[in-house]
């Protein structure tokens, strides 16, 4: 452990790390402050041989490494005015991983206090998204969207509907660091159990269908994995022969329709095959799928290092690009990005973006799965399951350097990262 001379640091990282999910509900200024302050108080602390032994982490390494190719990319591409937000200010991350890690591992922070906290935090918000289900206002007057047959809840982001993958980051690191702290009794499995249960109907009653099915895989997988995977494989039972019971009630429930059974279509629809040798397989009659074939053009137009970050929406707008979607969805294809992180850097990074980015992440979740199970580590495994999910193919998501959500991601890979080099330590 860490041991700092100068004691006053708890009462500033240790809150700000407490509040953190807050500050993310209200305010991305504030929580880019907070992330700021934890580097700077990092820089100000960290000694000379500390900085050594970071620098000589493998995952740090590649990490800079991953950075500068993205600086290459933005240089290279500068006459196609790519962001420089996008690139530049990218290290800013790659600090905080490094700092948050750091502090974590410190004497006078306790990780367990943090991490429950943070449990709570996503229990009132799951709790505040029911009274908005109930009521159609949460608790601040945020009134419930309407989408045609649909109900979503945006909860304390209001209209702004993506509060889901907030519940989903920091409820897996508080679950995982339930069953690391606390002793396996039968209080624990109850509160384990229905805290679950909450979160999951929570999620899915905001309607995001990309968040909810992640958090289902991750469930599935951490139970499966836990001590308790007797307990949740009698209540899945349970759900299903209910449900099989109920089959034509589920039928004419509009939000099952949207969660489950359309998504059941989109997926066998992603995977079908075209009739028209023409035409791509990614030539489908789906919104997502529009976005993923301008994409996709984008890159087999500029192959090598993509068109620059931030850009597609840029060049997506290209009517060239209109001959390979479906004609329901022509001159709709343009957005602010491709809804698909591997479509996102093969168009703006090229295929060396590719390599670079993908093969730092296929590195990073290899170790931590060799060492979650070899070292039977769930807190470690549930981290690292869910960050996989933000890799499925084909799955719409936002933008991965948009900075509410990267301020999200790069908090759970750092979560993940103190994890694994602490089981390193151990071995």
């Amino acid at each position: 452990m860490n041991n700092f001379s100068n004691k006053k640091l708890t009462f500033l990282i240790e809150p700000i790390l407490i509040i953190l999910p807050i500050s993310l509900l209200f305010s991305n200024l504030i929580t880019e402050i907070f992330i700021f302050l934890i580097s700077v108080i990092f820089f100000f602390n960290v000694k000379k041989n500390e900085v050594i032994k970071i620098f000589n982490n493998k995952i740090i390494r590649l990490l800079f490494l991953l950075y500068l190719y993205l600086l290459i990319n933005y240089f290279v591409n500068i006459d196609k005015d790519p962001s420089f937000t996008r690139s530049i200010p990218f290290v800013r991350f790659i600090i905080y991983v490094m700092a948050l890690s750091y502090f974590l591992n410190a004497a006078y922070i306790s990780q367990k206090k943090i991490f429950l906290y943070w449990g709570g935090i996503i229990i009132f918000v799951c709790l505040d998204l029911q009274f908005q289900n109930i009521t159609g206002k949460n608790i601040l007057g945020y009134e419930a969207i309407i989408q045609g047959p649909i109900t979503r809840l945006g909860g304390f982001l209001d209209d702004e509907l993506k509060v889901a993958y907030l519940i989903n980051s920091f409820f897996v690191v508080s679950l995982g660091s339930f069953f690391f702290y606390k002793k396996k009794n039968y209080k624990n499995t109850i509160f384990i159990l229905l805290s679950t249960s909450l979160v999951l109907y929570s999620v899915y009653t905001t309607a995001e269908r990309s968040n909810f099915l992640c958090l289902l895989i991750f469930v599935v997988l951490f139970f499966i994995f836990s001590k308790f995977r007797y307990y949740f494989l009698l209540i899945i039972t349970i759900l299903i022969v209910v449900m099989t019971m109920n089959f034509s009630n589920i039928q004419s429930n509009t939000k099952i329709q949207r969660m489950f059974l359309e998504n059941t279509k989109i997926i066998i629809n992603s995977l079908s095959i075209n009739e028209k040798k023409t035409n791509n397989f990614l030539y489908k009659d789906n919104h997502y799928f529009s976005h993923y074939s301008t994409a996709w053009q984008i890159f087999q137009d500029y192959p090598i290092t993509g068109v620059g970050p931030k850009n597609f929406r840029k060049y997506c707008s290209n009517e060239i690009y209109d001959d390979k979607i479906y004609p329901t969805y022509k001159n709709m294809n343009c957005s602010t990005h491709p809804h698909n992180l591997f479509f996102e850097i093969i168009a703006e990074l090229g295929i060396l973006g590719v390599i670079f980015f993908f093969g730092f992440f296929c590195y990073f979740f290899y170790k931590s799965l060799k060492i979650s199970f070899k070292n039977n580590n769930i807190f470690l495994f549930g981290n690292t399951i869910f960050l996989m999910t933000y890799f499925i193919p084909l799955l719409p998501r936002g933008s991965f350097f948009t900075n509410w959500n990267a301020m999200i991601f790069w908090t759970i890979f750092s979560v993940s990262f103190y994890l694994l080099d602490q089981e390193n330590e151990h071995v």
